[in-house]
């Protein structure tokens, strides 16, 4: 059962040591030639030529835990929900369509976000492409709880760090790596350049169980966590003690739906829960995903979908999770209606609610699929994927 699984220290301790022996044997792939030399320079990591992999020992990875603010340094408390995502549309709910965010949207959602007990911090929900700096004013203007923030222009990084310095409680966004094991380039410049100015950040990614990552919950969790730990390591050896959120969203993608991501399996809201509880072991910040869909529209099944997930978190604790309240299938759309009754949704759901779930033991096939596929997405036709169709993430 879960209970068993979060306190069983063995499977979760387990998942860590995977993780670092994925950064140490596996590598990470990198071409930017300023990372590859900050973590060179330390002796702990080495860059093959050959493979272009970054290969980083345990033993850095542990100078930069001992050196990152633990969990009850940062602002936002255990047990947190809070608005995340950013769909590129809105769910219109008088006519049903898609359509474009807007500000007055966003200023909506944030006005909301203030608003309601059940809400503890706030992203934007929503796309408004090339606005950083006005998103974030409206952002500010109209919720005081933590933001998170998503820049990565001159402009954009400026007006959050006069933010941050004005109001505190203010993190930015950025995914670093993508699964695989590939590190995204033109993330490295931005995301270095808040690091340098003293700017909290987190730290995403998001494999995918059959497409980017294992086809097994512990293989998941293992390469989820690899890739996090990277981007926390490097933050740390650039400014050591600056604040990183592990924010890893492990999720699956679903075989039968053309592996479209499925965020309204059981599976889903466990996988996330489980890795806040390696992070808690590790006294790291810890923000993941949970309550969401696999709906396309607000109704029955979302909202069964998220009691689900508000049940199984009340129930057996965690740091803070995102996508808890407007968002729609695959985070595609976002519904305003859906938050406001969301948010009234989460308040009354207790723990006694939570269904019963069966956590598939450690599987030790799990590092050595993430070993044979390294930074290459081969998992849909891997042997281990194709062994465990069928077996994992049922519900």
């Amino acid at each position: 059962m879960v209970d068993d699984a979060l306190d069983h220290l063995e499977l979760l301790d387990q998942i860590h040591l995977d993780a670092l022996r994925v950064l140490e044997e596996v590598g990470v792939l990198c071409n930017v030639t300023e990372v590859q030399s900050i973590f060179e320079e330390t002796g702990l990591a080495a860059f093959d030529e050959t493979t272009g992999h970054l290969h980083v020992m345990p033993d850095l990875i542990s100078q930069a835990l001992a050196t990152t603010p633990t969990r009850d340094q940062y602002w936002i408390p255990e047990n947190s929900f809070g608005i995340g995502g950013t769909a590129p549309f809105v769910f219109d709910d008088m006519s049903g369509d898609l359509v474009q965010p807007t500000f007055a949207h966003l200023e909506r959602i944030a006005k909301i976000a203030n608003e309601a007990e059940s809400v503890a911090f706030m992203a934007r929900g929503v796309l408004l492409p090339n606005q950083e700096v006005p998103v974030l004013d409206t952002m500010a203007a109209h919720c005081q709880k933590p933001l998170y923030a998503a820049v990565v222009t001159e402009a954009g990084i400026a007006r959050a760090a006069e933010l941050f310095h004005s109001r505190g409680r203010l993190t930015i966004q950025f995914s670093l790596i993508n699964s695989p094991l590939n590190v995204i380039a033109s993330m490295i410049p931005p995301f270095l350049d808040c690091v340098r100015k003293n700017l909290p950040v987190y730290v995403s990614t998001m494999p995918m169980a059959g497409l980017s990552a294992p086809y097994s919950m512990s293989g998941l969790l293992t390469l989820t966590h690899a890739e996090a730990l990277f981007s926390i390591a490097l933050a740390q050896l650039v400014n050591p003690g600056i604040t990183v959120v592990h924010a890893g969203l492990p999720s699956i993608a679903n075989i039968e739906k053309n592996y479209a991501v499925d965020l309204g399996l059981t599976a889903h809201h466990v996988a996330n829960l489980l890795l806040e509880k390696v992070n808690k072991r590790l006294d790291l910040p810890s923000l993941h995903s949970a309550c969401t869909t696999g709906a396309e529209r607000p109704g029955p099944e979302a909202e069964a979908d998220a009691v689900e997930g508000y049940a199984l978190l009340k129930k057996y604790g965690f740091h803070h999770m995102r996508h808890c309240f407007g968002m729609l299938k695959e985070l595609v759309a976002f519904s305003i209606a859906k938050l406001e009754r969301h948010v009234d949704l989460c308040r009354d759901t207790t723990s006694a609610q939570a269904p019963e779930v069966a956590i598939d033991p450690y599987d030790p096939e799990g590092f050595t699929a993430i070993a044979r596929n390294g930074s290459r997405p081969n998992y849909m036709q891997d042997e281990h994927t194709l062994k465990n169709t069928g077996k994992c993430f049922l519900h």
